[in-house]
């Protein structure tokens, strides 16, 4: 027996208001009238329940009848910007992510954060942890067939203060931000993903379209199929085994009025227009993707046509450009999308692009915008919901560190708004809960790498290898594994054994979030200003602690990749190499075990620019790279 009634806000005679713990099935005595309607309970595994009364008499106990808790995703990947990436706390363990995914009791083997600091969800390509990101990182399974179920576990998204402070105020950058949005929570729950060029002729046909491959840093795959004629035609067939999942075909919007209106048709009967033009400003030089998203459709529609015909660019010329189309799962993963919390003035200070306005002013966009992020989440399902940050933080100084970023006690706040967001996930009635809880997910092993602060550390091999005799224009990559979470990398090094002059580097860091075998994206380049020169003299060439070729790096657990290129080269100038094999790379190659044992990959020829943002594909095995070392501070 519970007693209710101390402690809670008694309004009147007939009612009461208050949150309590409760164990599943246990009898309420309210101590006076039961409640008229409804109240809402925490049973104790903590997820929140809405429960009715059941017609007891004034003090007199009654029982709630409490549903079965659903079964929790134990496996989560994050999108967003700093909130849940920023390294200047003392480690990487105080951040917000690292907090909820304390909370939710996960290790990292069921944890994926692809979050980049500054990111902007509108902004365009891989490395900038935006829509690319989002669209790239999701699994792709083009050959799949029904029953068409999520591959990869839940996903949360937080993104929006700085789409409005670097991007723009504009309704027009807020309908680009909700319809990216939309795309990328549309794209998480897709079961099944047809690139542009997957199944020409038979399961998307083209009529006046043309390949462009240098978008593989842009949109979904590695093309785009675009054409700049009017009555250019698109015809999709739906598969034979479909079961009324929506579909969604995704376009590139433009950041000028030379897209396209296109209007659908065909025997699935779907009909309307779009336009890709003027989606963003045309300053911002980036594309966002725009979707057409078709939910009434059934299984009666299996193996039927959508067919998209351009009818008119927007300025007389331009170009259409179609990215990719898929189907959603009947039975949806978790989504959870965070509104934008509201920065003190101190905070908005940090933006010099969004000097404009009062503090007041600058409260009412993010007003507006949460406002209508509302409304664009209801086209979805209950398996999408909103974690209110706002409210959670309420502009208290006390829980950021300068006005912007949570400090230890906003980020609490902010993990009890997402864990209040998880209570209020449904999923379908009429499918499976485990199904959408519970999806196929990549978790991995685990593996333990000790890395004692005040000490440097490599990529790991059998030993010292061969000198390596430098090349301008050779770039390596090395395997680096994190297990520690509270590791803290300041400075590189590389190891001269000869004293020789007009030798210099860019060095680098590059992420392997999925643990794929392969360097990712550039995570961090202290060259990036301009290239290290190695002074004469044999031994440690070190970047500086601080100040311009300075990083601070706070690392999550996980697969990394220390990079080297040489720029320039003086005569026949050597280095410590590293041997292998490594235990992150292939061991066995086509001429057998003894064909090659590799310390890392190796290109060729990549300049002396600085280090690309997406460490570009084609790369081969290499023994004896010369070692890149990292301070442990």
């Amino acid at each position: 027996m519970i007693e209710v009634g101390n402690g809670l806000d008694v309004d009147g005679a007939s009612r009461f208001r208050g949150e309590f713990l409760i164990e599943d099935g246990a009898n309420i005595d309210t101590g006076g009238p039961p409640p008229p309607g409804s109240v809402q309970v925490y049973p104790s595994n903590g997820r929140l329940v809405t429960v009715t009364e059941t017609g007891a008499r004034r003090g007199h106990a009654f029982t709630y009848e409490l549903p079965n808790p659903h079964p929790l995703t134990r496996y989560w990947n994050i999108f967003g910007h700093s909130y849940m990436a920023w390294t200047l706390l003392t480690d990487a363990t105080q951040r917000t992510d690292a907090l909820l995914r304390e909370a939710m009791g996960l290790d990292f083997s069921g944890w994926r954060n692809f979050a980049v600091t500054g990111s902007m969800l509108t902004i365009e390509k891989r490395q900038q942890g935006g829509w690319t990101r989002v669209y790239q990182e999701s699994a792709n399974r083009p050959g799949a067939s029904g029953p068409y179920t999520p591959r990869e576990g839940g996903a949360i998204f937080c993104y929006g203060i700085n789409d409005i402070a670097n991007v723009g105020q504009s309704n027009q950058v807020r309908d680009a931000f909700m319809m990216t949005l939309k795309a990328c929570i549309s794209r998480w729950r897709a079961s099944v993903i047809f690139e542009n060029d997957y199944g020409i002729g038979s399961r998307v046909v083209y009529s006046g379209f043309s390949q462009n491959n240098a978008f593989g840093d842009v949109g979904s795959g590695n093309s785009v199929h675009m054409t700049t004629t009017v009555g250019s035609t698109i015809t999709l067939t739906l598969p034979t085994d479909y079961k009324g999942e929506p579909v969604v075909m995704s376009f590139l919007g433009k950041g000028s009025s030379d897209g396209a209106t296109v209007t659908f048709s065909g025997s699935a009967g779907v009909t309307g227009t779009l336009s890709t033009s003027d989606w963003m400003p045309l300053f911002a030089f980036s594309r966002c993707p725009v979707i057409k998203r078709v939910t009434n459709l059934t299984a009666a529609n299996a193996g039927q046509t959508i067919v998209i015909t351009v009818n008119s660019f927007g300025g007389g010329s331009g170009d259409f450009m179609f990215d990719c189309w898929w189907l959603e799962s009947l039975t949806p993963p978790p989504v959870i999308v965070c509104d934008i919390p509201k920065p003190t003035a101190a905070g908005y200070a940090l933006y010099s692009n969004w000097s404009s306005g009062t503090e007041s002013d600058k409260d009412i966009i993010v007003g507006l915008w949460n406002a209508e992020l509302n409304v664009m989440l209801g086209e979805f399902d209950d398996m999408v919901q909103l974690a209110q940050l706002d409210t959670a933080l309420q502009k208290d100084p006390a829980l950021f560190i300068e006005g912007l970023h949570p400090n230890d006690a906003g980020g609490a706040k902010i993990v009890d708004a997402i864990l209040q967001a998880l209570q209020g996930l449904r999923p379908p009635t009429d499918q499976s809960p485990a199904a959408s809880f519970a999806p196929a997910a990549p978790r991995t092993a685990g593996v333990v790498r000790t890395r004692l602060p005040g000490q440097w550390f490599g990529p790991d091999g059998r030993g010292i290898g061969t000198a390596y005799t430098a090349v301008a224009g050779d770039m390596f990559a090395m395997p680096f594994y994190i297990s520690q979470p509270r590791s803290r990398f300041i400075t590189m090094a590389v190891e001269a054994l000869t004293s020789v002059t007009g030798t210099s580097v860019r060095w680098g860091i590059y992420d392997d979030v999925k643990g794929i075998g392969y360097p990712q994206v550039l995570l961090a380049e202290p060259t990036a200003n301009g290239a290290f020169a190695i002074t004469t003299g044999t031994g440690s060439k070190q970047s500086p602690a601080s100040g311009t070729g300075s990083f601070n790096w706070a690392p999550d657990p996980g697969l990394y990749w220390l990079v080297v290129k040489f720029t320039a080269v003086g005569a026949s100038h050597t280095f410590r190499t590293v041997a292998g094999p490594s235990m992150f790379l292939p061991n066995l190659g086509a001429g057998g075990l003894g064909n090659i044992q590799p310390s890392g990959w190796k290109l060729t020829g990549q300049g002396n620019t600085a280090l690309p943002t997406v460490f570009p594909a084609g790369a081969s095995l290499s023994d004896n790279c010369p070692i890149v070392a990292v301070y442990h501070l």
